[in-house]
């Protein structure tokens, strides 16, 4: 048998289709793989680059723990990269990715044995996260450690998915376009610059198509030499198979200069070729270097855009109601962004005597948020007598009160809202009666939370109502403890040296803690002004330092915090505290509160030696007007009430969204975008199908011969939606007949219904030419009707 048979005969083992670079045969543990080895690791090389830029930008805004994570996300890509070079199915990496999904969550949760984290995972955590996620409908209350897991995850399958793209499709400009939209949205909310990073994404991009598109050349030219080899073989020329055979005829090589393609010469030729564009780009950009304040940061164009409907909005301001906007800055993000308020009640509270409602104390502050300390975390059960807990810092002799609250909505509120320090927990009634959560003490801010994800209705807390006494305060004397210092002294190392001076300056007079503390608040409520509309300071600054010395106005966040600020510049201990003012009396229910979500606010406690912590109040007007709008932890959540005018609504939205997107943080962001570019990857394999099934099944059911007959084909669903609507053509009946017969109500559609008609009469039966408008009018007039009887 000559060399040819055997070549064919090889051929039809391997099937049609087949590419000889790779002759696996497709099972249900490997499958054929287009290219050698060698091609799929020259494409996955570039590829990977472009995973890389997914997370290196991020690591200049991350702490320690940030990192960590990345360095989790980059080694779970590089294990799956090598296992797609394999021939083998996902399925079979299956048990091993889910093993290394365990251990990478157990390393980033210290824990020593991954076996112990997964069995705390699954017999606490993840009832607790179902719970919620079934009480509330919501993923925003999941632990942190099921966020992990889903965005390990998240990551896994765009990995995989994207990698599968590159090797089997054969492009990637869908993932290398949204990895550019990524740095560029990223460089615009971090005000950081991108462009080295845009500029080696733009590298890896075209050497990943380049390499492709060798590959696909090779491929081509294989397929075209198998199909001459088959031609000649059916041919049955004796002597042409021995020209084959002998190596002299030519005409059997593939046609075209990429008959055969040497990978590694042409693959450096891509590269090269893409580094100097992408040199030649960066050289030209460095004869026009971006000048600083050239750009326009989200905040920056928030702001002008709510500046624009500021008219309309002052002229419509009696005819709003008064509480028309609600909109929280999260303290565990950056403080400062815009706020708006709501009257919707947030729960009623039974309760001798009206109290503030203590819900988190803040203890660390960066120059831009406020966080807390969780070093010292005790447990206990519901109906426990906390005394042996809390307080936690010296307290003076106060009374006990008994206060019940009945939420309007099930809420996921993790702090438990009191009038004092708790010291017992009873009468909890969780959304869909589920079991009891157990609590969580935070001895050192000296609140009290529920464990697990249950939506809470109602509960009943007993707490340490302490009030003061001036005189005493003013007397009080001895030294903080030890430990305080650590804990509410702590300043960052970047607060400018002029808050601190503004603080000795305010406080020259004073003589003790409580006159210092007063001469503080008293400055901050004569000089500053109370506003909502307030943007979070420019990247680098100090939120105080902007609040004192340029804005000088902002709502309770910022009174707050640049008090605690100055209080501990002086040495004083102090702390950010959030919950809600008293609300309202209900008439005709003694002691009973309504709490609305603009009553939620935010204060100051300062530590007197002797008698502990004793709330300060320095945002102006605020007590005289408990309904002024305040700001709220990330956990307190409310509503928005609907803008009157489609113009406030559209001005308010886009300022939100942009506000929205400053505010999250890259690696929200980019955590965000993992989860959703996966789906978008792996929706692409569908597309196509789903794009030609629906074009064919057209053609099969309208086929135009011309395009006259294609004008009355497209009207084919206007008629369907007529006839449903108001019935069936009647025997003999004439299309104007019917159109004139039909009971509509509507004179402007009457007219639109006869207009089309006339148009479609000529369509179907004048044999003349239509132009393009006459064509463009009446297939908009078709669109129109069928939205209209939609």
């Amino acid at each position: 048998m000559d060399p040819v048979s055997l070549h064919d005969k090889a051929e039809e083992r391997v099937g049609p289709g087949s590419h000889p670079a790779g002759h696996f045969r497709s099972s249900l543990v490997s499958r054929t793989f287009p290219g050698t080895l060698l091609q799929r690791a020259l494409i996955t090389l570039p590829v990977a680059g472009l995973l890389s830029e997914w997370l290196l930008p991020l690591q200049a805004v991350n702490g320690a723990g940030g990192d960590l994570i990345l360095q989790a996300l980059a080694l779970l890509a590089a294990i799956l990269l090598l296992q797609g070079l394999s021939t083998w199915r996902e399925w079979v990496w299956l048990p091993l990715n889910a093993l290394l999904v365990i251990w990478l969550c157990a390393q980033l949760f210290n824990y020593a044995n991954p076996l112990e984290w997964l069995h705390e995972y699954a017999s606490v955590i993840l009832p607790g996260d179902a719970a919620g996620v079934i009480n509330t409908r919501a993923f925003t209350g999941l632990s942190e450690e099921s966020r992990t897991m889903v965005l390990l995850i998240g990551w896994g399958i765009m990995v995989s998915a994207i990698h599968m793209l590159s090797l089997y499709r054969l492009s990637v400009w869908l993932f290398g376009g949204s990895t550019l939209v990524y740095l560029a949205v990223l460089a615009s909310v971090s005000e950081r610059s991108l462009y080295s990073d845009m500029g080696l994404a733009m590298l890896y991009l075209l050497m990943a198509q380049g390499l492709m598109h060798i590959v696909r050349l090779g491929r081509e030219a294989s397929d075209d030499e198998a199909n001459r080899r088959r031609a000649v073989h059916s041919d049955g020329d004796a002597n042409q198979r021995r020209t084959v055979h002998s190596g002299t005829c030519t005409n059997l090589r593939p046609s075209g200069q990429y008959a055969s393609l040497p990978m590694l010469r042409w693959s450096m030729a891509v590269i090269v070729t893409a580094v100097l564009a992408i040199g030649a780009a960066r050289l030209g950009g460095s004869f026009n270097e971006p000048y600083e304040g050239a750009g326009l940061t989200l905040t920056d164009l928030a702001e002008r855009i709510s500046g624009i409907g500021e008219h309309v909005r002052e002229a419509a301001e009696d005819a709003l109601p008064a509480a028309r906007m609600i909109g929280y800055s999260p303290v565990m993000g950056d403080l400062g962004g815009p706020l708006s308020m709501s009257d919707e009640v947030f729960f009623t509270a039974k309760s001798p005597i009206p109290t503030y409602w203590r819900g988190e104390a803040y203890s660390l502050y960066d120059g831009r948020k406020w966080d807390q300390d969780r070093a010292i975390r005790t447990t206990a059960k519901l109906r426990d007598n906390l005394r042996d807990k809390l307080p936690f810092w010296e307290r003076s002799e106060g009374r006990t009160l008994v206060q019940t609250l009945q939420f309007e909505e099930p809420s996921q509120v993790k702090p438990l809202l009191a009038g004092g320090i708790i010291s017992r927990v009873s009468d909890v009634q969780t959304a869909g009666g589920k079991r009891e959560p157990g609590l969580s003490v935070e001895r050192m801010s000296e609140t009290v939370s529920m464990q697990g994800e249950a939506a809470l209705s109602r509960y009943t807390v007993e707490s340490l109502y302490i009030q003061p006494d001036m005189q005493g305060l003013r007397a009080s004397a001895g030294k903080d403890p030890s430990y305080m210092k650590e804990l509410y002294l702590q300043l960052p190392d970047s607060l400018p040296g002029r808050v601190r001076d503004l603080a000795k300056t305010v406080t020259s007079d004073a003589s003790n803690r409580y006159e210092m503390v007063k001469a503080i608040e008293s400055y901050l409520e004569r000089n500053y002004t109370y506003t909502l509309q307030t943007a979070i300071p420019p990247e680098g600054s100090d939120f105080t330092d902007q609040f004192l010395f340029e804005s000088r106005e902002g709502y309770c966040a910022h009174f707050a915090t640049a008090m605690t600020v100055m209080l501990r510049s002086e040495g004083i201990p102090a702390r950010y505290v959030t919950g809600f003012a008293p609300g309202e009396p209900v008439e005709g229910k003694e002691h009973t509160y309504r709490v609305a979500e603009k009553n939620a606010h935010a204060w100051v406690e300062v530590f007197f030696p002797g008698t502990g912590w004793v709330m300060f109040d320095p945002t102006p007007g605020f007590g005289t007007e408990p309904s002024t709008p305040p700001a709220t932890s990330d956990e307190i959540t409310a509503s928005h009430l609907p803008w009157s005018g489609l113009w406030d609504r559209m001005l308010d939205a886009a300022a939100n969204v942009l506000m929205l997107i400053s505010t999250l943080g890259p690696v929200s962001f980019g955590a965000g975008l993992l989860i959703l570019v996966p789906t978008a990857a792996a929706a692409i394999y569908c597309i196509p199908s789903i794009r030609e099934r629906l074009f064919f099944l057209m053609l099969s059911s309208r086929i135009a011969v011309s395009p006259r007959e294609g004008l009355v084909s497209a009207s084919a669903p206007v008629w369907e939606k007529i006839q449903r609507r108001f019935g069936a053509f009647e025997r003999g009946q004439t299309v104007r007949q019917y159109i004139s017969s039909l009971s509509v109500t509507d004179e402007a559609f009457r007219l639109e219904l006869m207009q089309f008609a006339w148009r479609w009469e000529r369509a179907a039966f004048q044999n003349e030419p239509w132009t393009r408008t006459e064509k463009v009018h009446f297939l908009r007039q078709c669109l129109r009707i069928v939205k209209k009887l939609a």
